[in-house]
């Protein structure tokens, strides 16, 4: 939460410092890397501690973004935020169609089926190129469950939950 009690959501890693001037590369967690070049302020999360930080730079590096904030002057002054997430307000968050829905959005949904059987809780997500696959945990079992109109039937994001249709499984 912000200092106003207002979500925030990850959108960047720091991987390390780069350069002598206390830039660091950023390592973007966003499907719109191109939202950094707008942002004027950010929230830097180091284990259980924000911190609010003044951007002075930003600008696209490689599959990265390279940003400079307020009282990092040298490379020593980066290090210590290293593996740090970047954070922004959740309604700074660029508007999604209908149907589209931020990882932090659908991390954390109860997974039930069409018949009420409970599955578990999403717990990451992962990228196959194709279509993204919820990864799906209860005290027993994992499931892996690929983000596909044919199986995702309902997302109820207020509920917290998400129906889906299993897939049939073809043993020989």
């Amino acid at each position: 939460m912000s200092k106003e009690g207002e979500s925030i959501v990850v959108i960047g890693r720091v991987m390390r410092e780069w350069g002598l001037k206390g830039e660091m590369i950023v390592q973007p967690l966003t499907f719109d890397p191109e939202r950094f070049l707008k942002l004027k302020d950010v929230f830097v999360q180091i284990q259980d501690i924000i911190e609010h930080k003044k951007l002075k730079s930003v600008k696209p590096y490689r599959n990265n973004i390279l940003i400079s904030i307020e009282e990092c002057n040298t490379p020593e002054d980066v290090r210590r935020y290293r593996g740090a997430l970047i954070k922004i307000k959740e309604s700074e968050s660029p508007k999604l169609p209908e149907g589209v829905y931020y990882h932090y959005q659908i991390v954390g949904l109860s997974v039930y089926t069409v018949d009420g059987n409970y599955l578990g809780k999403i717990t990451s997500i992962f990228a196959t190129g194709s279509n993204d696959v919820y990864i799906v945990n209860n005290d027993d079992r994992e499931y892996l469950i690929p983000a596909i109109k044919d199986v995702i039937r309902e997302i109820d994001l207020e509920a917290r939950k998400m129906i889906v249709k299993l897939m049939e499984v073809v043993e020989e």
